[in-house]
């Protein structure tokens, strides 16, 4: 299909030219209106606006506390966006976030909006990944000198020709720990038709998206407290608490048990939020959609009392019905799509049936439970709204046997004896299906996938790296760059560079000298390969998770599906070397039978997986831990494919250093905006770490204090200055880690010996400095 779309500011019509060449006009609706699909196509338009705000209104209560968010408009998660096969998408976005949001959780107040599993296809620049496809949103609107982009910014795509078919996705930002607190929400494509493998009494409503996320005590102090299921939970007698410590662990992906604390916001007569209701009606199959929108290493297992399911799609493709299962688990990034079969023999006076979602803080043992509901209601039955799930998840451990789909791959003994294919295809057949022995409906010809341009191999190491390489950004986003800003030799860019076209295709690796096998590198880390419109060629990845006690790393990528066709798993450790000799010796296998398509895998510990990416999509691909610690500390990658000529950059600027400069991959965050009416900011930072305050009004200064005048505010510098004022981390004396304290001494008022901004106006800030930050 070829498309050429036609847009004026006063045009309310996009035109579609179809494989006939005849124009197909796309009328412009509000968006609201696309969840009802229609006999011609639309552009859809939604307006979306992220503000910080207060858990304290009815669409964004979460687990009942109130606490600091980020909403879109004004709700968690954000508006579902529904809309049908043939049509355009438009988001008009604004960043409304305030300056205070940047010293309640310790991120930039600038932000993008990513469609998780969108490919993009004719607009890259709408990928929505900071310093990759974009520069980050600033909240100062399109009057502002240093603005980079247009304002509302477009973001969206055309599900004709963007690689965008019917299913399941959903969107959120790529900026620090935003989505952590409320930023994300449900993205569906509706099929016009109904599912092709049902025959009939199907009821396909998208109201019946389930969207998962745990819940953190506030936005930083990330114990995981309780679970949401469309933005609501519920927390009983007794709450999660940690130290620093156990904290580092759960976000390093180990895993770690927290305290059980009693719960001061438990009321049992006065709660504020309910459970998630889902009414049905008997004799009918009812789709269900599950959205994995976890943050951490938490995932989650979905089980529906006295219920059976069958999965007949996974991140957005459909897959070979999987019958008769009991039980789904799903990791952050992940859906999937369910048909629940409601019984005609139901206990019409009894209460509503349970959608049961538990996760263990403390994998691979799976001890330290969090768990919820949400009502699956049938008529006459009642739901008892004084329930509360307890602190052991009491009923929420499903009994032998089971039938399980997607188990998390971290037990060697489960991989071994799992359900392989095709034997999975026998309803009454119990045990582990895991994703390398699903498949994919319709035949994927073994001439196309094996069309093969090279072979990639990226090891994970207990530095939460990608062969070592920590990912840094460059100040002019990889799309951006034309036709490279800054020359190979002055960058400190990393990785592999792959020219020409099967089976001529040569790559060379560049890594920094400073390398070394015993600690890991910051750099842009890049794998370059060659794209195709015709004959396209594909790249494989061999993904090697090389200790067998670590986080099943949920790995995504932008810009298409990958394909999986090979994973294994052992009972000790490993490494690429051990891999590449065991291909070698023909001891691992690939399957090129109709092989399962995702955007998403967890890479079994002590394993392996290997997919294969189509290289038809010109464009700077992030790819990367879907854990949100893991990404936002380096383990990450760009995929490129094709050279700058060959990318579509849309309404945005080449060549232009973004306005705020790219995060360090340090983990912790750098820079404290300094303003009147701030909250009082709190950082962790390690040695050498250069601290940033930023403002621009010359009527503010920084100074160094002692704990005791920080607290009183008895602070007197009664000289402006305009920032940015750079503060450098000191080297720690031993482990022990130190404390410094930064106050404003504007307006003093000698009699009180109070500064006026820093008590009045919150300017003052803690910075930490020890040898591991938990932010």
């Amino acid at each position: 299909t070829t498309t050429t779309t036609t847009t004026t500011t006063k045009s309310t019509t996009t035109t579609t030219t179809t494989t006939t060449g005849s124009p197909i006009p796309k009328k412009t609706v509000p968006g609201e209106q696309c969840d009802i699909c229609t006999d011609y196509p639309r552009k859809c338009v939604f307006d979306f606006k992220l503000e910080m705000l207060k858990s304290d209104a009815d669409g964004r209560r979460a687990d009942g506390r109130i606490r600091s968010v980020l909403a879109y408009n004004g709700q968690i998660p954000g508006p579902p966006i529904v809309i049908c096969e043939g049509d355009e998408l438009l988001v008009n976005f604004k960043n409304n976030i305030t300056g205070n949001m940047t010293n309640v959780d310790g991120s930039s107040n600038v932000t993008t909006l990513h469609f998780h599993g969108i490919r993009e296809k004719t607009r890259p620049w709408s990928d929505g990944v900071p310093f990759v496809s974009q520069c980050p949103i600033t909240p100062e609107g399109q009057d502002h000198p240093k603005n980079r982009n247009p304002f509302p910014f477009p973001y969206g795509f055309n599900t004709d020709v963007d690689g965008a078919p019917a299913g399941t996705y959903w969107y959120h930002s790529h900026v620090g720990a935003q989505r952590t607190n409320g930023a994300y929400g449900a993205l569906i494509i509706k099929e016009k038709g109904t599912y092709a493998i049902v025959e009939e009494n199907i009821i396909d409503d998208p109201a019946n998206t389930l969207v998962l996320q745990e819940w953190y005590e506030s936005s930083t102090n990330q114990v995981p407290v309780s679970l949401l299921v469309n933005g609501n939970g519920r927390i009983g007698e007794l709450i999660n608490t940690g130290d620093d410590e156990q904290i580092t662990a759960h976000l390093k992906g180990k895993g770690a048990c927290f305290n059980l604390t009693e719960n001061k916001h438990f009321h049992p007569d006065n709660f504020t939020t309910n459970y998630t209701e889902f009414h049905v009606k008997p004799g009918y199959q009812y789709r269900f959609r599950v959205i994995g929108a976890i943050s951490q290493n938490l995932p989650l297992r979905l089980s529906i009392e006295n219920h059976t399911f069958t999965a007949i799609a996974m991140d957005s493709r459909n897959i070979q019905p999987v019958t008769n299962l009991t039980d789904l688990w799903l990791a952050a990034g992940e859906r999937y799509d369910i048909l629940v079969n409601t019984t005609e023999e139901y206990d019409q006076s009894g209460m509503a049936y349970k959608i049961k979602v538990i996760g263990y803080t403390d994998q691979p043992d799976n001890h330290c439970p969090l768990c919820t509901i949400a009502w699956l209601k049938y008529p006459k039955q009642y739901i008892d709204y004084t329930y509360v799930t307890d602190s052991a998840c009491t009923g929420f451990h499903l009994p032998s046997p089971l039938r399980t789909l997607n188990p998390v791959p971290n037990k060697y003994t489960a991989w071994k004896n799992r359900i392989k294919y095709p034997h999975w295809k026998y309803p009454s057949t119990i045990g582990g299906i895991f994703i390398a022995d699903l498949r994919e409906p319709k035949s994927k010809s073994k001439s196309t996938i094996t069309n093969l341009a090279n072979t990639q191999y990226i090891e994970f190491d207990g530095n939460i790296t990608f062969n070592g390489l920590r990912m840094s950004y460059p100040p002019v986003p990889f799309l951006l760059q034309y036709p490279f800003f800054y020359p190979a030799d002055k960058t400190d860019r990393c990785g592999s560079t792959c020219n020409g076209q099967p089976p001529k295709t040569k790559c060379t690796t560049k890594n920094p000298a400073t390398c070394t096998a015993n600690k890991y590198c910051n750099c842009q880390h890049v794998v370059k390969e060659p794209w195709a419109s015709v004959n396209v060629p594909w790249v494989e990845i061999v993904l090697v998770n090389n200790n067998k006690v670590a986080a099943a790393h949920p790995i995504h990528q932008h810009g298409g599906w990958y394909w999986v066709v090979g994973e294994g798993q052992y009972n000790h450790n490993i490494n690429s070397s051990f891999i590449r000799h065991q291909d070698k010796i023909n001891k691992i296998s690939r399957n090129f039978h109709n092989p399962p398509p995702k955007d998403t895998i967890q890479v079994p510990p002590g394993g392996y997986a290997i997919i294969r990416t189509k290289l038809d999509n010109a464009g700077t691909w992030i790819f990367h831990c879907h854990i949100n610690y893991h990404v936002t500390i380096g383990m990450a990658m760009v995929l490129q494919i094709g050279e700058p000529q060959d990318w579509r950059t849309g309404p945005l600027q080449r060549n232009v250093e973004c306005e705020t400069p790219p995060p360090p991959p340090r983990g912790g965050p750098t820079t404290i905006y300094w303003f009147y009416g701030m909250e009082n900011a709190e950082r962790c930072v390690t040695p050498g770490t250069e601290v940033t305050f930023n403002w621009v009004n010359k009527d503010h200064n920084v100074n160094t204090v002692p704990e005791a005048d920080y607290d009183s505010c008895n602070v007197n510098n009664p000289t402006p200055y305009a920032g940015d004022c750079i503060w450098l981390a000191p080297m720690l004396d031993g482990s022990v880690p130190e404390n410094y304290y930064f106050a404003c001494g504007r307006y003093y008022n000698s009699t009180t010996r109070v500064g006026y901004h820093c008590k009045h106006g919150g300017m003052k800030a803690k910075i930490q400095v020890r040898s591991v930050c938990t932010l």
